[in-house]
């Protein structure tokens, strides 16, 4: 009983807290508004932990919480040790080449914020799990709220429509909700989206510094993604200010590094920039798991990463098919995926009438450049049904929201 009280005190008073910022003018949101995103968020929060407790054994979202119950103890009679933990002196003793050395800090390093993060929620919850999914939602729902915020300057007519794809798609909270690295990635995201805009607008010192921070927890938490992810910020900063359209810096870009990347392996067949996604996959191959998709092993050549696209196009964008879904979370990967696809055939029926206006939009050219490509490299590594909906979240929910904008939403529309 005592726990539930908490779990309420907790889950008011944080609920008050984000009324109280997000009712200014930057947000504008009215009381029950937020109480319906603050409440879905932590209700599929714990509906996450329960899901893989009961049904997984734990995975590592209870993994983390049991690590962080000894850490608590050390953050309270030893906090020297407890920040020397995320010193990388460990991490070098055991390699002796810089870059293996930092690949295996960098793992460490988001081990170590995990569970030190919850160690500290641990003080005011008293070693619940459950009540350290309140503030740990609490503490990235201002990812969503910042791409909200960011998305409604630009189009402001679009409000309803991005606040339910933002806030309440049901598939993607999920995944964005539990005690797991993706939530906090989406964090960062919308830090280095949002203030790379205010400084596009007005250069402050104060902007730069959230970039850095942004710039440095997307290193952590998704290394290789954010390498996927540089081509399409760099390609968005450089339309801010460049005299030609968008889709130009978007395109050139892109044909640049498609060269580099498959060039490299012409030029220099036994190290080349496919080595990293070719033992990405390996690693992911010498996992076990209950259910597997058909995935070929990769070569370093151009024609082994073209054999193998239709299979992690279809890994990623098609399936799991409603026939070979085998549990819960499954069914949800299952519906999720038939949602995309009608929802894109609704923009092929009901367009807005500026489409081809909005898709020169750089934000949202950077949605549709990085959720694309961030998905088919998934495609191709994963094997697994399970890790791939969990790692494609972010990205499919840039690309729901290009094609939940793109759709005239107007039951009177007509073509004329």
């Amino acid at each position: 009983m005592f726990v539930v009280a908490l779990f309420a005190f907790y889950f008011v008073l944080l609920l008050y807290i984000t009324y109280q910022i997000t009712k200014r003018k930057i947000f504008n949101f009215n009381f029950w508004q937020v109480t319906a995103i603050f409440s879905f968020k932590v209700l599929l929060g714990c509906l996450y932990g329960y899901i893989f407790l009961k049904y997984y054994g734990g995975d590592d979202t209870w993994n983390f919480f049991n690590d962080s119950l000894g850490e608590k103890g050390k953050l309270i009679h030893h906090p020297d040790i407890f920040l020397k933990d995320f010193l990388p002196y460990a991490s070098f003793g055991h390699e002796h080449s810089f870059g293996k050395a930092m690949g295996l800090y960098l793992r460490d390093l988001e081990y170590w914020t995990m569970i030190k993060l919850l160690a500290i929620f641990n003080i005011f919850s008293r070693d619940n799990y459950y009540i350290d999914v309140l503030f740990f939602d609490f503490a990235i729902c201002w990812g969503p709220f910042l791409l909200f915020k960011l998305l409604l300057s630009g189009f402001p007519h679009k409000r309803k429509v991005l606040y339910i794809c933002i806030f309440f798609i049901p598939s993607i909270s999920f995944w964005l909700s539990g005690i797991r690295g993706e939530g906090l990635l989406f964090l960062f995201i919308s830090l280095l989206l949002y203030y790379t805009n205010k400084c596009f607008l007005q250069k402050k010192l104060i902007y730069l510094f959230w970039i850095t921070v942004a710039f440095a927890g997307f290193l952590v938490f998704r290394a290789l993604f954010l390498l996927i992810f540089l081509p399409a910020f760099f390609s968005m900063v450089m339309s801010n200010n460049g005299k030609h359209k968008p889709i130009y810096y978007f395109t050139l870009t892109y044909l640049f590094c498609a060269c580099i990347f498959f060039g490299s392996m012409l030029a220099f067949p036994g190290n080349n920039f496919s080595n990293r996604v070719i033992k990405q996959q390996a690693a992911f191959f010498a996992l076990q798991g209950n259910t597997r998709f058909n995935l070929d092993t990769l070569k370093p050549s151009i024609g082994s990463f073209i054999k193998i696209l239709p299979q992690a196009f279809a890994n990623t964008f098609v399936r799991p098919f409603i026939w070979e879904v085998k549990g819960a979370l499954q069914w949800i990967a299952a519906f999720e995926i038939i949602s995309f696809w009608l929802l894109l055939m609704l923009l092929c029926i009901k367009p807005e009438k500026k489409t081809s206006q909005l898709l020169t939009h750089p934000l949202l050219l950077l949605f549709l450049f990085y959720g694309i490509s961030q998905i088919l490299l998934i495609g191709y590594i994963v094997p697994f049904p399970g890790a791939i909906v969990r790692y494609k979240t972010i990205p499919e929910l840039f690309l729901v929201i290009i094609i939940a904008i793109s759709i005239n939403w107007n039951l009177n529309y007509n073509n004329k």
